[in-house]
């Protein structure tokens, strides 16, 4: 009885490690490649912000969403992002706020301060591209991360043309360490729900 116990609980790892390896090879393999084309507006996922100054991780999105825009593949960016509790600045503000400093025209530009997390951010996002009648954008935002925004966005009947940034702060380490997290949510995500998952983190 107990090598059978042993036996069938040794079968659960296995399977466990397996499913894990599985989405981290897609969410690996997804973010190598460059999906953009050209279409009506790109989303800018946020990141941190410090005291209204872009992180390297944010500077880096937004760098790469003003190319796309300078090379005429997009008309609107849609920046996003929320803020901290006892924070001055949100994400979406401060990153409009650079690409405007950087020439793009005010108009051009749509900042969503709303979502304490990808899944919360990409629900305001999809509603305002149903509003500007577009079914479709691109999204920017780090390879690791990439996937996730792309199984989101499918879920919320949005077309995903995914444009990692080639220039990314994160090396090392801490790029291992950002791949196996998002494992890990992916993992997560596709057993109980992207939006269960923001719910049980964030309590609504």
């Amino acid at each position: 009885m107990i090598r059978l116990m042993f036996k069938a609980v040794s079968i659960v790892i296995l399977l466990a490690v397996a499913y894990f390896a599985y989405n981290l090879y897609q969410v690996y393999s997804f973010g190598q490649h460059d999906y953009a084309r050209p279409t009506r507006a790109e989303v800018v996922l946020g990141a941190a912000e410090y005291d209204g100054v872009p992180s390297g991780v944010l500077r880096s999105r937004l760098d790469h969403a003003l190319a796309l825009f300078k090379e005429g593949y997009v008309h609107v960016i849609i920046t996003t992002g929320g803020s901290e509790k006892g924070d001055i600045f949100n994400e979406a503000e401060v990153g409009a706020r650079y690409l405007r400093s950087k020439g793009v025209p005010y108009a051009d530009v749509i900042a969503v301060p709303t979502g304490n997390d990808t899944y919360q951010s990409m629900v305001v996002v999809a509603e305002v591209l149903r509003s500007m009648r577009l079914e479709q954008a691109i999204f920017v935002s780090n390879r690791f991360h990439e996937y996730r925004v792309h199984a989101i966005a499918a879920g919320l009947g949005v077309t995903d043309y995914s444009s990692p940034v080639t220039a990314s702060t994160i090396h090392g380490r801490s790029l291992l360490d950002y791949y196996l997290r998002e494992a890990l949510a992916v993992s997560a995500g596709k057993l109980v729900g992207y939006k269960l998952l923001s719910v049980l983190r964030h309590g609504s």
